[in-house]
Formats: structure tokens, sequence, C-alpha cells
């Protein structure tokens, strides 16, 4: 007979953003959590966070929106963190040559060259963001949005590019105006921030706030199987034992989800978000540096290529005294295939164009190829945001990421499902104890 775990309320699976806030939300409301991570050593997921020689390399480009469900979590957890807020300036590179993008950024050593009519173009796009919600674009794609409001191919180009800078998706035919619109209306209410110390500190937190509120955290083993039984659910782990539980919530991106399920056992919504899920990729290059040969250029983006430069580490506690940590990255299409060799060669490119002379000072280069920086876009054809699945698959089984939920993109997607997990798993408990309706002990206001 397998070896039984404890017998806990809910079982959650993964260790990354979402499965660590869904375990400290439920944890701290007095629900008997326990989370199993497959890493013996590291937790966290793509938050994590490597030091190398005083270095702090997150997983490519991560940026906090401030305004957005991500942060309001946090504070409500009680987890703190410090960083540096980017000022809204930079270049835009277009056939190799630089100019002003935003606001008044301005370098005598870059030299950049005007943009007729840029001004007029961001004005624009800025009216446009000023409403209440972006509901009413869910079903259409940024493309047909962007060519009803911009006439003149270079508008196009610039709106495009800065909607790819805040959603990090590069595909206007199929990608939903009315998430991605939101998501840069979110950008100008509160900025984003840079962390000290990488995104490790927000893993370090949760894990923090889950353990304190005596959550059982498990370590190197992987669940490999998800059944229901009699009285709950039923995970068998990578060492053959296994845990039982009431509710079970899984962390995961789609095809590790469905894997967990034998053929004739996996959940017919399950399957159907399975389907429709299409990743979202970036090919990122991580460069550390003992010095920053310019030191005016810290940020540009391509406007017409997918391209993003940014020196992190001049506004976030990245790497040490002189020295300078940049992310530059390509946005790649849901159904681009990344070529490794020749996109890094055109990221060293974009280094030598930002930053000549980076070659007599490297540390360390991380290449991160075909990194998922989100695992599934947010379409048109499904319905934008509403159409996404909720994290209620059945009765006592959840899924929690960045791919679920009719809430947030990116990490706030990853927060706000975890949160609406934790609201749906103590309506469901509450329910199950007193056989008849319960009562939210977490605000149900903020669900949807």
């Amino acid at each position: 007979m397998p070896e039984k775990e404890d017998n806990p309320d809910v079982v959650v699976i993964g260790g990354g953003l979402a499965g660590l806030t869904t375990a400290a939300l439920l944890a701290h409301a007095g629900k008997t959590v326990t989370l199993f991570e497959q890493s013996s050593r590291e937790i966290g997921g793509r938050a994590r966070t490597s030091i190398d020689n005083g270095y702090y390399f997150n997983q490519g480009p991560h940026a906090l929106f401030l305004a957005d469900e991500g942060a309001k979590i946090l504070q409500e957890l009680g987890i703190s963190y410090t960083g540096g807020v980017p000022p809204d300036t930079g270049l835009g590179i277009k056939d190799t040559k630089k100019y002003r993008l935003l606001t008044n950024s301005s370098s005598a050593s870059m030299t950049p060259v005007s943009s007729p009519g840029l001004t007029d173009v961001l004005s624009q796009f800025f009216d446009l963001l000023n409403k209440p919600d972006f509901k009413d674009l869910e079903n259409v794609s940024v493309q047909e949005w962007i060519e009803r409001n911009f006439h003149d191919a270079d508008a196009i180009a610039i709106v495009n590019a800065l909607i790819r800078l805040t959603t990090y998706g590069n595909d206007p035919d199929i990608q939903s105006a009315g998430s991605a619109l939101h998501q840069f209306h979110l950008y100008t209410l509160g900025g984003v921030m840079y962390l000290d110390r990488g995104w490790q500190t927000l893993v370090d937190g949760l894990l923090a706030s889950a353990k304190n509120a005596k959550a059982k955290i498990v370590m190197g083993k992987k669940a490999t199987r998800v059944q229901r039984s009699s009285s709950g659910w039923i995970v068998t782990l990578s060492d053959r034992s296994q845990a039982s539980a009431k509710i079970v919530v899984i962390a995961a991106g789609p095809n590790e989800v469905e894997a967990l399920f034998h053929e004739d056992e996996k959940p017919q919504a399950l399957l159907n978000a399975v389907k429709e899920a299409k990743p979202v990729r970036m090919a990122c290059l991580d460069v550390a540096l003992s010095s920053l040969p310019q030191k005016d250029a810290l940020f540009a983006l391509g406007i017409d290529s997918p391209l993003y430069f940014s020196v992190h580490s001049a506004y976030a506690e990245l790497a040490p005294p002189n020295g300078a940590l940049i992310q530059v990255s390509k946005f790649l299409g849901t159904s681009t295939k990344s070529n490794p060799k020749e996109d890094e060669k055109e990221l060293e490119e974009l280094l030598d164009l930002m930053q000549p002379g980076w070659r007599q000072v490297v540390v360390k280069k991380r290449p991160l190829p075909s990194m998922v920086v989100s695992n599934a876009l947010v379409t048109a054809a499904n319905g934008g945001l509403s159409g996404r699945a909720g994290p209620k698959i059945e009765d006592g089984l959840y899924v929690v990421g960045d791919w679920v939920g009719h809430e947030g993109l990116l990490s706030n997607g990853s927060f706000a499902s975890a949160r609406r997990a934790a609201q749906l798993i103590q309506k469901e408990l509450s329910e199950a104890s007193r056989g008849s309706g319960g009562k939210l002990s977490i605000s149900d206001s903020l669900s949807s």
C-alpha cells in the first residue's frame, strides 16, 4: 500500500506565485493546507531569482504593475518589497536608428532623431484609454481596434509596440483588444516597479506568509496523478506516497495539469481550456556588465521589430556597485518558431546599438531562447478575459495560474486566480461542513 500523507483540507500542487498565494490565503483563513513542490531545492517557478557574483537574475524581464491585483494581494498578506519605478522615458528603435519615444528622453551621446507626429499619436492613444473599462472590446482583436483608430503606418506600429510592452504579446491579429488596453490602462494608473533583489523577494515573502499561517510546504515531491475518491481527492506523488484532501488546487500550466489525469478521468472543462491555450513566449538575453558604457541609454523599444531593452539595475538593486544588469528581449508570436541562434544575434546587435563597448565589460550572458511568459494568450475569438476558464473546474478541483480566471494578465492573473480560488474553496468547505449554503470568510466583493 502507498504511504499516506496527512489529510489536510486542501492540497496545493505547485510552488509558483499562484500556488504560494493560494496556500497563504487559505492558511490565513484557518484551513489546513499542504503544498507540494516538485523541486527539492528551489521554489517560486518563473518568479525565481538566481544570484551570481552579486547580480540578481530574474527569469527574463519582470515588472510589478502597481495598480493591479498582484500589488493589492501582496499588501493584504503583509508582504513588503522595495524597488524603483522607471520613468516614462525612453527611445524607439526603427531602421536601427534611435528617436524619442516617451516624454523627455534625450541624450547628446545617443543623438535621437525626431519622429513626426509622435506626440499626436501618443495623445490620441492615451485619450482612447480614458474610459472606465474595455469589456466592449474583449471580442475585438488588437489589430482591428488599432486600424479603426489609427491610419498612419507609423502610428499603427507605435501603438502595437506599446501594447507589446505591457502585455508581452506579439499577436495583434488574434489578441483581445479589451484585455490588452486594460493592461496598458493599469500601467498609466500606477506604473511598474523593478524589485530590489529580484522577484525572489515576493517568493520568499509568500513562502514565509504561508508557513507562518501553518501551511505545510513539502519539497522534492512531484505530483504524478490526481484522481477522485469517495471522500474527495487523492494525489499520487513521485515517491509513490499519496495525499488525500477534500480540495485539490493545481498551480501549473495547461499541459502539466492535463497530464495529472488519466485519459478517461480528464474533466471536460479542463480539456477545453487546454485546447485553447496558446503560450506567450519571449527570447531573452540577460546580461551582467561590470560597468555601463552608456550611462544614459537605459530603455528602448523596437517599433519596426518586436524588441525590448532595459537596464533594470538602474532603478532596482540587482547588481553590485558600478555593475549593471540588462534585460534584452524579443517578443515572439504564438505561432512563431524560435530560432535561438538568430534571435540571440539580433539581441546582441541591439546591445551594440544601445551600449557600444558592452562586450569588453561583460561578466555573464544568460540566454533564455524561448521562455514562456504566460501560459495562454487572451484572444478575441474566445471573448477576452471573460472567455477564460474560471479556477473551479468541478467540485473540489481548482486550477490557478496566469491562464485562469476573468482578471489579470501575466503574474496578475496568477495572483487574481489564487484569490478567487481561495474564496470559492472557503465557500465549498463551509457548505460541506454545514450541509447547506455558507458565506465566504474572505470578502467576495472582488470576485467575478
